[in-house]
């Protein structure tokens, strides 16, 4: 009786430590889901960062930055392992090629192809987008982008980047986006291909932007004081 005992208790231990470890590892407070309602793809993306605002604030500048004036540097970090330039995908192929900011208009013309592999390709596809950051007196910060011209793929979407203080040493980094795409690619997007085409994406644009915020959190800490 004293050996089952040790046996059930032992299970118990084992048990929580194993649900510790999974929750220390993929963090209790990072969600991500997606709704479909009247055409629009919505997702809500939220993740803990461990970093001071200030990081995270010149973290997001980058961003917008280089979403403006050097998109191979986005590549380098933000849009890393998304999958965006050419490489191989079951259900679309995208090849993000270039940008160019219009100071007058304020515009972000992005151009690049999308393939739907062995049935067609659309070639040289231009968004005209605008990014805007707004920084408030409490720590929060908000990026807006609005997608104001497509060719084929998207006919609408929007991009919210919010930016949360909690602590002088974390923050909470959300982005909500809102698609609908254009009538092509309308037809055979489901909510189930949507998360294996857009969602995980997202997911992994936002872990990307925590981890850049993060890395340099650290470097911060080891970094010698003049």
């Amino acid at each position: 009786m004293s050996l089952i005992i040790k046996i059930i208790n032992k299970y118990k231990l084992v048990s929580v430590l194993f649900l510790f470890i999974s929750q220390f590892a993929f963090g209790t407070n990072d969600t991500i889901f997606t709704s479909y309602k009247n055409g629009v793809f919505v997702t809500e993306c939220k993740v803990q960062v461990n970093a001071s605002g200030e990081i995270m604030n010149a973290v997001i500048d980058d961003y917008v930055y280089q979403t403006k004036y050097d998109l191979d540097e986005l590549f380098k970090w933000a849009l890393k392992g998304l999958k965006l330039r050419k490489e191989a995908d079951d259900l679309i192929v995208f090849n993000f090629k270039s940008t160019k900011f219009d100071d007058k208009t304020g515009l972000i013309k992005a151009t690049g192809d999308v393939e739907v592999p062995n049935v067609v390709t659309f070639p040289d596809i231009h968004v005209d987008s605008k990014m805007t950051k707004t920084e408030y007196t409490d720590g929060r910060a908000k990026v807006v982008l609005d997608v104001k011209y497509s060719d084929a793929f998207l006919k609408k979407t929007t991009g919210n980047f919010q930016l949360i203080p909690v602590s002088n040493k974390s923050c909470q980094l959300s982005l909500q986006t809102k698609v609908e795409f254009g009538w092509f690619f309308n037809i055979f997007i489901t909510t189930s291909s949507f998360k294996s085409i857009m969602e995980w994406r997202f997911e992994k644009l936002l872990n990307n932007i925590k981890a850049e915020a993060e890395k340099r959190e650290k470097l911060t800490k080891t970094s010698p004081k003049q």
